[in-house]
């Protein structure tokens, strides 16, 4: 261990951010590094004995200063008291070859990351840089925090890296063509409102490429065949230079492999060979057979170089074509208590159904973004089209006390679809103040959408009653339907008010704002429906059913907000921040509703008070950690709609009925939510720890409920009422730590989840309170010997409990749980090989109290080759012990429901692998001096500058 304190040599005060750093001295490998705190003070621990080590401390403006030294058993801490740097007054014109590269640095606000300081594979990636980079955390769920904060945003020469998603620039990118990494935390100017505090602040990530390697380009190509028929085959190529990002992916597969657009098919294809969410596998939790065809394409272009990602002036677009095709087979169990006033009983039904469905999808999205440091303007277009065609049967028999035939239903379906979708948002945003909100200060935010539809399809059910008195329904029965759907809403907020009416009085620091939110949205609905005749074999119009109708819906949100933020400091000692805002608005809502039904034509108004309230409280503690509370109240109203008003009733459905009524009130809710996260936040901390807490609880009055009769044959008809109140409650709790030793990694994450609901119904006339509880409890853990090894394990706890209480205070509790164990391994021996395998056990304890057991078992064996490793073979097996099934559980209110679905089961699977890559070109004599300044000391950061965020500290953010 060697420690000490970092001063200047002529004033005597300590150095902070001062970068002290310890190498071999063999072959000037890194050990270990930290930087000063704000005392100066040092401690670097984890160094070898019996090894002649170099110790450097430099800091801009200052001298370097070195020694070697050596420890042993008997001296294992090596203290250098104080540490004088001289100012560096000279200006050095020669060439200087520093072979002591500092890793990490204070640039100002800018936390500056050297990747020449690392000795890494010729093959690295950007991420397997920071995994060796003290005080960066990549988090198994790909989350990146830096000293204890997430960021939330990672850039490349300022700007976005084909998308949003980290991965494509941390897994593709290689180490060698990165000048520098820095990490800021400035001001979110895309927020609406802003409070000016750490509720604004955004952690960016900007990796500045190398002079020489602002071009080049790196894809993936793959193709596998498989046993059982089964095969997969992928196409990614993404090029770059400073202006422009064009990026091409396809996909062929009928393995799961789930590709829902352009960002995830190219996420799913990055170069670095392990990749902690499994991007682009198998999914085994996809119900059914399924193929995938897809084709996608992105587009990128800045009308400037700038890489300041507070400055940004482009435009981007993709297109996305997709066909999948799917064989689904669903086994479901239904148990549900029946507190009948003569004899309670248990109503038990099980439905087997069989869906084929194929679908063809097309989109394309373009979007416009000019941002200059506090003034924001965005403009979105989206389009898509969709052709889906369905075929389903299905056969239900019910059963009253498990043993008394109930009643059987027999149905089949085939549908064709066809819709197109039109959308239109942005938002423009002017938030610059400094002192306080100035008079200019406002935003606005709007969106049009269109869709329209048209679906033909025809039903055949038959359903017999086996108790009372056997009978049979049966229908044939013929739908078409055209929909139309057109939205707009506009947002404003205003937030210069106490400027325009008070001038320079600061009205006790109080700011105020004006808001309005407005929403149009009009439906109309054309349905002809038709019913087989069986004696003239024509079908015939349906009268009861065929109807035009179209509703149209206005809401109108206007308020006045009143808030303040106090705040008290001690530079780099503490910040902390008190919040307060109150929100007085009302909600205005009319409703029109025209139909050729007569019944069905009404127009109502309704204004409704709708309060907010907040407090948040933070406080950041330099070096140390940061600590958040935040209370808010917020109230909303719903207003019936009219299929619950006047629903159209469709008797093709015998086990479930719903009956309107047009004497429902709107429902009104108050909804309270306490939130609090503690976070670590100290310099180059090899340990890192985050919490959080959220609970929830709502209260609404006039909710929508129920009285439903369930018939002996297992059939339900439903009438809506309001009831008194529905309460509502849900609680968090996830927690985090990451510890290294050495080039050792562990991490553990708990995520605990309550959510239940307490209301209550009428069944066959008598009051049913009842009690939905959902408890979710998942612990991981994993562990990563660095280029090595890695495993994580997982075990999950999934409870759906619903609990009845009937007239007499009886409880009947209908419940079911979930256990899931998951283990990933990863192994890396020898070299260029990979071994990977995962399992996942599942034990479901359905809704009939028997136990449903299934373990999935996958791996893989990958070998890499060809001078940048830019080859791959791999061997993969899927469910080896060909267990695959799905399971899904849901409870509410007096039933609970068990769900079993078909899923891909085993194969075997050889795939081929080339990655195509370049960046950059061939090194000039222009470059030389890049090069330079890559092995040494970072010149000054080109980003402006602001808070002293990554240290802890509090100040200015960044503009």
């Amino acid at each position: 261990m060697v420690k000490g304190i970092v001063e200047d040599s002529l004033h005597s005060f300590a150095l902070q951010s001062a970068t002290v750093t310890v190498y071999k001295k063999s072959d000037s490998a890194l050990l270990n590094y930290q930087i000063s705190n704000n005392q100066g003070e040092f401690n670097i621990g984890d160094l070898p004995l019996n090894t002649l080590l170099l110790v450097s401390v430099s800091y801009t403006g200052y001298l370097d200063f070195s020694r070697e030294l050596r420890l042993d058993s008997l001296k294992s801490l090596y203290d250098f008291k104080k540490i004088s740097l001289l100012r560096d007054t000279a200006k050095r014109l020669d060439e200087v070859v520093v072979k002591a590269v500092v890793p990490v640095k204070m640039n100002g606000d800018t936390l500056e990351i050297n990747p020449g300081a690392f000795k890494l594979d010729s093959s690295a990636v950007v991420e397997d840089m920071l995994l060796r980079v003290p005080g960066v955390t990549m988090w198994s769920d790909g989350t990146i925090t830096v000293n204890g904060k997430k960021v939330n945003n990672v850039y490349v020469d300022g700007k976005a890296f084909f998308g949003n998603s980290p991965e494509m620039a941390t897994q593709n990118l290689p180490k060698n063509a990165i000048e520098k990494i820095q990490v800021y935390k400035e001001k979110d100017y895309s927020k609406q409102d802003l409070t000016n505090t750490d509720l604004d602040s955004t952690v960016t990530m900007n990796i500045k490429l190398r002079p020489d390697k602002k071009k080049g380009y790196f894809g993936k190509v793959t193709a596998g065949i498989g046993t059982d028929n089964r095969y997969e085959g992928d196409l990614s190529l993404q090029l770059y230079d400073k202006k422009n990002k064009i990026g091409i992916a396809g996909n062929l597969n009928n393995t799961n492999k789930t590709v829902q657009n352009v960002q995830e098919a190219m996420q799913n294809n990055t170069y670095r060979s392990y990749n902690r969410r499994n991007f682009g596998t198998p999914n085994a939790n996809q119900n059914g057979l399924n193929t995938v065809n897809y084709f996608g394409a992105y587009a990128q272009h800045s009308f400037n170089e700038t890489t300041n990602s507070r400055f940004d002036n482009s435009l981007n677009g993709d297109y996305n074509l997709r066909e999948t095709k799917g064989n689904v087979t669903n086994n479901s169990t239904t148990v549900q208590k029946v507190p009948d006033p003569v004899s309670p009983f248990t109503l038990t039904t099980y439905n087997n159904q069989h869906n084929l469905s194929n679908t063809l999808y097309q989109s394309v999205n373009t979007g416009y973004n000019n941002r200059k440091r506090a003034t924001s303007f965005s403009l979105n277009a989206s389009y898509n089209w969709t052709n889906s065609n369905t075929a389903s049967t299905g056969a239900t028999h019910a059963f009253r006390n498990d043993t008394l035939a109930a009643s059987n239903g027999l149905n089949s379906t085939v549908a064709q679809s066809r819709s197109n979708n039109m959308n239109f948002n942005g938002y423009f945003n002017n938030n610059d103040y400094d002192e306080g909100i100035n008079k200019k200060s406002f935003s606005t935010n709007y969106s049009v959408a269109y869709s329209n539809s048209q679906s033909d399809s025809k039903r055949i059910t038959e359903f017999e009653s086996l108790v009372d008195s056997i009978y049979t329904d049966k229908y044939d029965r013929k739908y078409h339907n055209e929909n139309s759907n057109f939205t707009t809403n506009i947002g404003l907020n205003y937030n210069g008010l106490r400027s325009l009416l008070f001038g320079s009085y600061n009205f006790w620091n109080i700011n105020i704002g004006l808001r309005n939110n407005f929403k149009y949205n009009k439906s109309d609905l054309n349905a002809n429906v038709a019913d087989r005749d069986t004696l003239t074999n024509t079908y015939k119009l349906n009268d009861t059913l065929t109807n035009n109708n179209s509703v149209v819906n206005i809401e109108n949100r206007p308020g006045i907000s009143f808030f303040k933020t106090v705040t008290r400091f001690l530079s780099d000692r503490y910040y902390k921040s008190l919040t307060a805002r109150v929100d007085l608005q009302d909600q205005i809502v009319f409703q029109k509703n025209t139909s050729t039904l007569s019944y069905r034509n009404i127009e109502r108004n309704y204004s409704f008070f709708t309060p907010a309230a907040s407090l948040y409280y933070s406080y950041n503690r330099f070096n140390k950690y940061n600590f958040s509370l935040g209370l808010n109240r917020n109230s909303s109203a719903t207003a019936p709609t009219i299929d619950q008003l006047y629903p159209i009733i469709d008797n093709i459905n015998k086990y479930n009925t719903v009956i309107g009524n047009p004497y429902l009130k709107s429902a009104f809710g108050n909804t309270y939510n306490l939130n609090s996260n503690y976070n670590t936040q100290k310099f180059n901390e090899k340990n890192t720890y985050t919490a959080g807490l959220n609970l929830g609880y709502t209260n609404v009055k006039n909710s929508i409920s129920d009285s439903s009769f369930l018939n002996k044959n297992g059939g339900r008809k439903s009438y809506l009422i309001n009831i008194d109140n529905r309460q509502s409650y849900s609680a968090s709790l996830n927690g985090s730590a990451s510890f290294r030793v050495k080039k050792n990694m562990f991490q553990v994450r708990y995520n605990g989840g309550y959510n239940a609901t307490a209301a209550y119904q009428y069944l066959n006339t008598k009051k049913a309170p009842f009690k939905n509880e959902n408890i979710n409890n998942s612990l991981n853990l994993f562990y990563s010997a660095l280029e090595v090894f890695n495993i994580t394990i997982g075990q999950s706890l999934s409870n759906n409990n619903t609990v009845q209480t009937d007239t007499l205070g009886q409880k009947s509790q209908l419940k079911s749980k979930t256990y899931s164990t998951r283990a990933n391994f990863n192994l890396t021996v020898p070299k260029n090989f990979m071994l990977s395998s995962n399992i996942n056990y599942l034990n479901n304890i359905s809704a009939t109290n028997q136990s449903v057991k299934a373990t999935i078992w996958n791996a893989s064996v990958t070998y890499r080759f060809l001078k940048m490793k830019t080859a791959e073979v791999k061997f993969s097996v899927f469910d080896i012990l060909h267990q695959n099934k799905n399971i899904d559980n849901f409870a509410n209110n007096n039933m609970v429901r068990t769900t079993i679905s078909n899923g891909l089961q085993q194969f075997y699977m050889l795939s081929l692998t080339y990655y195509p890559r370049k960046f950059g070109g061939k090194a000039k004599g222009g470059n030389k001096r890049a090069g330079n300044q890559q092995q040494g000391s970072m010149g000054p950061s080109s980003a402006p500058k602001g808070m002293r965020g990554m240290g802890g500290g509090q100040g200015r953010f960044r503009r």
